[in-house]
Formats: C-alpha cells, structure tokens, sequence
C-alpha cells in the first residue's frame, strides 16, 4: 500500500513541477506579457487548484483538529497535576 502511495504522489508532484516550470519557461520566453500568461494559466489551471483545494482541506482540518486536541490534552494534564 506504501508502494502505491508513493507512486501517486511522485506522479503528481511530477506534474505540478512540469505545469510550474512549462509556465516559468514561457514567463521566460515572452516578458513582456506575463499579465497575458499568467492569466492564462489560471484561466486553464483553476479546476486543478480547486480539486487540490478540496482534497486538500481534509487533512489540512484533521491536522488543526489534533493540534487543538493535543493543547487542549496539555492543559488539562497540567490542571491535573497543578498542587497550588
């Protein structure tokens, strides 16, 4: 199963590296119209930010979750052992 996942996100980090660098090379090529391209690109790169967004946000909440729950944890550890 690692194996797997691995693969799948080599394969998508090498895709977002070939977008990102496709982009910067026509950046490179034509200057004088990076508003131009760079409109474009988001004009033809927008469902990819949206799913990647998406997918993106549930981990992303699961991880403030446990940060809040692991303060949270702290706190009452301290509270509990607090001999004041």
């Amino acid at each position: 199963m690692a194996e797997g996942r691995a693969a799948l996100w080599t394969l998508v980090g090498i895709f977002v590296v070939f977008k990102l660098a496709t982009t910067a090379m026509m950046i490179a090529a034509h200057p004088g119209a990076v508003e131009a391209t760079i409109a474009m690109f988001v004009a033809f790169h927008w469902p990819f930010v949206l799913v990647g967004a998406v997918l993106g946000a549930g981990p992303l909440l699961f991880w403030l979750r446990l940060v809040r729950v692991r303060a949270k944890r702290k706190k009452l550890t301290l509270a509990e052992w607090r001999t004041d």
